[in-house]
């Protein structure tokens, strides 16, 4: 190996370090799988990896990252309901309540935390929206840009998430998961 793919090999190892968090939260934020953000996490390296300007300086390593995990852990989750309803025609149980439940038996793990509980009640563009400011730490503009929504769109649901997870942390038993 020479001098400088050593050199770029250190870069990568540092710029993982410092962004592997930040990339499996948005990862998980969506998919709620964590076996699956880790494999989508270093997929969205290898990606970065392969992209030549990702070192260069100006380059804007987070915000790419963070485009690229949500777009994978889209991608990913699409695919997997398509898996399952293909699934669900297949043994001939489309449209019923056993193809629900065989769809939510592959997606929710019964052992989650509560918190986990709650984000699943929202839909997906919600909890992106949530995955984004907490996770991701990106501004309300950040995040209309991201997700192509009007800056007061993303101000008021996140007011009105953060009171409704609130609200129902609250009236959730202390014990119960």
């Amino acid at each position: 190996m020479n001098k400088n793919q050593q050199i770029i090999n250190q870069q990568f190892a540092g710029l993982i370090q410092q962004f592997q968090g930040l990339v499996y939260s948005i990862v998980y934020g969506i998919t709620l799988d964590s076996v699956e953000s880790w494999d989508l996490t270093q997929e969205v390296f290898v990606k970065a990896f392969s992209n030549a300007n990702f070192t260069d300086a100006g380059f804007s390593q987070k915000a790419w990252l963070i485009r690229v995990a949500r777009n994978e852990a889209l991608k990913n989750r699409r695919s997997l309901m398509t898996r399952l309803r293909y699934l669900a025609r297949f043994c001939g149980l489309e449209n019923t309540s056993e193809a629900k439940e065989l769809e939510n038996s592959f997606i929710k793990d019964e052992t989650v935390a509560k918190l986990k509980t709650l984000l699943e009640k929202l839909d997906d563009e919600d909890r992106q929206i949530l995955t984004l400011r907490f996770s991701g730490e990106l501004s309300y503009q950040e995040i209309a840009e991201e997700m192509q929504l009007k800056i007061g769109t993303v101000m008021s649901r996140l007011s009105r998430l953060k009171d409704r997870l609130g609200l129902a942390l609250e009236e959730e038993p202390e014990n119960a998961v």
